[in-house]
């Protein structure tokens, strides 16, 4: 299953005093305003994922199953996470990140399971589903 989220990008103050960029998906799960933290899949993803957030202050968060096979032949699936933004010429922008903490995969979680539930209660009362 893909799914989409808006995530954006804001500055914050390190420990150092120098200001640094946050990626964050913002929802609320039980009335509590939640914000989940991301990061480039590596130390180097820093300089791509500013040029996706050059494009706009927020970028579509795709996320996605996918499937790869190990050096054993084994099968295994995970999740991945891409930002992606597309400018004006339609050229597309594309940076893999993760949650930064295990907690931020936690509120994810929550913040995903809540959209679906308020989707199926909508759905309902629309007559969309039984």
């Amino acid at each position: 299953m893909t799914r989409q989220l808006t995530i954006e990008r804001e500055t914050y103050n390190g420990k150092d005093d120098k200001q640094y960029w946050a990626y964050l998906v913002r929802g609320k799960v039980r009335g509590r305003d939640v914000k989940v933290d991301f990061k480039p899949k590596d130390a180097g993803g820093y300089e791509p994922l500013d040029i996706v957030f050059d494009v706009a202050p927020t970028a579509t968060l795709i996320i996605s199953d996918e499937e790869t096979t190990d050096k054993n032949g084994d099968k295994v699936k995970y999740t991945a996470y891409t930002v992606r933004n597309v400018d004006d010429a339609g050229i597309v922008y594309e940076c893999g990140v993760k949650p930064r903490q295990d907690s931020d995969k936690s509120l994810l979680l929550m913040l995903l399971n809540t959209l679906d539930a308020t989707a199926v209660q909508n759905d309902k009362k629309d007559g969309k589903r039984k």
